[in-house]
């Protein structure tokens, strides 16, 4: 009966922390959002759930059709946003500047940023938006010292050629909810993996720009295209490969 006891004792936190991480590891498809004549600007969730160290992540896929007029927005003061541009033009207004950005731009917008959107292109546009709230209190001091809210432009990023393809390095940075926010993006030739399977403390999301590949998630395999996600737990064993006949491109993000 002692030895009983102390078993249940011993899961019981084991079965804690396993329940405060709801965001599965698997690979996540890009939805297009369904075009609404009465909204520019339409939405729809391909993931949400808590992770290691976020309380709340969800990832959105949106489009925004072309407007005569900025769409005025404010992040909430409880969380941050990651927007990535998977398509088309977005003209985006931040700190009394103002960018036009093309696919494989990014903007970090800390809690309480006011901003605005638009899509002066004929041609609608389609991102990602990715929202978050740490577990641990936002430190918004430490946000604005590190950079505060800016934007990354696709244009800007030297490609860095290497046996395996390249990269291009976005940043790597505190954050007001993070305390470590890293991301670039990786080209890799076919046939090849970019490592080895392998674990790291940091949780990852993989982004798919273009390219076929395969990613093994512990000991089960997925494969992803463009468009598509690949989420990867803190400490999850993961490695990805090139199974297409050209090169593939993706982004990397991690976050601790």
């Amino acid at each position: 009966m002692k030895k009983i006891f102390f078993l249940i004792l011993y899961l019981a936190p084991l079965s804690l922390v396993a329940q405060k991480d709801s965001l599965v590891s698997r690979v996540y498809n890009w939805k297009q959002p369904v075009s609404n004549n009465h909204r520019q600007k339409t939405s729809v969730v391909l993931f949400d759930g808590s992770t290691y160290d976020m309380k709340w992540l969800q990832m959105n896929a949106d489009e925004l059709t072309s407007s005569a007029a900025a769409k005025k927005m404010m992040v909430p003061v409880t969380e941050e946003q990651l927007y990535i541009i998977k398509k088309g033009e977005l003209t985006v207004g931040i700190n009394d500047s103002v960018f036009t950005l093309v696919h494989g731009s990014i903007i970090l917008l800390l809690p309480g940023q006011n901003f605005s959107i638009q899509n002066k292109a004929a041609a609608p546009c389609d991102y990602y938006v990715m929202k978050y709230r740490s577990k641990s209190p936002a430190d918004l001091e430490r946000g604005k010292t590190n950079g505060g809210s800016f934007i990354k432009d696709w244009n800007n990023i030297i490609f860095k050629p290497n046996d395996k393809g390249g990269t291009r390095n976005y940043f790597q940075r505190p954050t007001a909810m993070t305390k470590r926010l890293d991301m670039h993006v990786t080209t890799l030739k076919p046939g090849l993996k970019s490592h080895e399977p392998h674990t790291h403390r940091a949780a990852e999301m993989v982004i798919m720009i273009d390219g076929h590949t395969e990613m093994q998630i512990g000991q089960k395999f997925y494969k992803g295209n463009e468009g598509d996600i690949y989420y990867l737990a803190a400490n999850v064993l993961h490695g990805i490969r090139n199974i297409g006949a050209e090169p593939c491109t993706y982004f990397a993000i991690q976050f601790e």
